[in-house]
C-alpha cells in the first residue's frame, strides 16, 4: 500500500469536502468535479497567489478518491478517528519514531497498545487484524521490514495535468510544448490521439498529463467526424461549381457543388476527418454549404438581381404551408 506524499499543513480538509462532492460519490462524478476544479485552479489558467496550494490539494484528495483501495483505506481511517492531513502525511513521516507513522500523536493512543491516548479515544478499541489490514506494510509486518519502509517513505505519486492541444496538432501528430511548474516540457503527440488519454511528461516520472483536444475557431468536432461551414455565392450554388474547400491536416480540395444546392446541404468527403488510430477507422468530414448573398450590391447588380427574381419561382409557392 502506498500513501500520497504531502508537505505537512497540506490536506487539513476532508477530501470529500475539497472535490465538492458526498461521501457517496461515485467514481465519474469524482473524476468530474476533479477535472473541473483542476482546471479552475491550475496554475497555468489561475494567477492567485492561492491557486498553486489549492490545485495541489485537488490533485492529493483526488489521487486518494480515485483509487478504490486508496478511498476505501481513507474512509476506514477517517472512519477510525484519523485526519485527512494525518492519512496524506503518512507516507512522507513513516517510521518517524514515537509519534507513529503518521507524523504526530495517534488519535486516542498507540492502536492495539491499550493507552489512554488522548480526547475522543479514536484508536482504542481498533482490532489488531483492522489495523494491520489498513496500515501494516507501514510497519513492515513481514512484508519489508525499514529497507520496505524507507522506499515507499521515498515514493511520490505522480501528479495529473491537464493539457490542451491544439487540433492541428492531434490531427497530423507532432510535438507540443507544455510548462509544468515553470519548466518546459516537450510532448510527443500521436495522430489520432483520444480525448482524455493519459500521457507520460518527458523527464518527469512524478507527471502524467491528460490529454484534452483544444476548441478550433472554425471546424467543429464530433466523435471522429470534423464539420465546418463553406460560404458560396448564389451564382455558385445556383448554376454549380468547382470550389476549393480547406482540409483540416492542411492544403485544399476541389469540391463540386451541384446546380441548385440549397443553404445547409452537408457534403460528405470520406476519411478526412480523424486519422485512423488505436484500431479505430479514420473519421469523415462534413462541409456544410452557406449561400452568402452579395453585400452593398452596385446599382448594375442589383437590377440583374431584380430581373432574375422576377424571372424565377417564388422558393415560398411550393412551401409546407402553401398546400391546402
Amino acid at each position: 500500500m502506498r500513501f500520497l506524499y504531502s508537505p505537512p499543513g497540506m490536506a487539513s480538509r476532508d477530501f470529500y469536502d475539497i472535490l465538492g462532492v458526498g461521501r457517496s460519490a461515485s467514481a465519474d462524478e469524482i473524476r468530474r468535479a476533479h477535472r473541473k476544479l483542476a482546471l479552475q485552479y491550475h496554475p497555468d489558467r489561475n494567477k492567485a497567489k492561492d491557486a498553486p496550494a489549492k490545485f495541489a490539494e485537488i490533485q492529493q484528495a483526488y489521487e486518494v478518491l480515485s483509487d478504490d483501495d486508496k478511498r476505501k483505506q481513507y474512509d476506514e481511517f477517517v472512519r477510525l478517528g484519523g485526519s485527512p492531513e494525518a492519512f496524506a502525511g503518512g507516507a512522507g513521516a513513516a517510521g518517524a519514531g514515537a509519534g507513529g507513522p503518521f507524523g504526530g500523536a495517534w488519535p486516542g493512543g498507540v492502536p492495539g497498545a491499550g493507552g489512554s491516548g488522548g480526547p475522543g479515544g479514536g484508536w482504542n478499541g481498533a482490532d489488531t487484524q483492522t489495523f494491520e489490514s489498513i496500515f501494516g506494510d507501514l510497519f513492515g509486518g513481514g512484508r519489508g521490514g525499514r529497507t520496505g519502509r524507507t522506499q515507499r517513505a521515498r515514493t511520490r505519486e505522480r501528479m495529473e495535468y491537464d493539457v490542451h492541444v491544439p487540433l492541428e496538432v492531434v490531427l497530423k501528430g507532432g510535438k507540443h510544448a507544455i510548462s509544468i511548474e515553470g519548466v518546459r516540457h516537450e510532448l510527443e503527440i500521436p495522430a489520432g490521439i483520444e480525448e482524455e488519454t493519459l500521457a507520460s511528461v518527458p523527464g518527469r516520472l512524478d507527471a502524467v498529463v491528460r490529454i484534452h483536444i483544444a476548441d478550433h475557431p472554425w471546424i467543429a468536432r464530433e466523435d471522429r467526424d470534423l464539420s465546418y461551414d463553406l460560404p458560396v455565392s448564389i451564382v455558385e450554388a445556383t448554376l454549380g461549381a468547382s470550389v476549393d474547400a480547406p482540409l483540416p491536416t492542411g492544403g485544399t480540395i476541389s469540391l463540386k457543388i451541384p446546380a441548385g444546392t440549397a443553404s445547409g446541404k452537408k457534403m460528405r468527403i470520406p476519411g478526412r476527418g480523424f486519422p485512423a488510430s488505436n484500431g479505430r477507422q479514420a473519421g469523415d468530414l462534413y462541409v456544410v454549404v452557406q449561400i452568402v448573398p452579395p453585400k452593398d450590391p452596385n446599382a448594375l447588380t442589383t437590377q440583374l438581381l431584380q430581373e432574375i427574381g422576377r424571372s424565377i419561382e417564388n422558393p415560398r409557392a411550393r412551401a409546407p404551408w402553401q398546400r391546402g
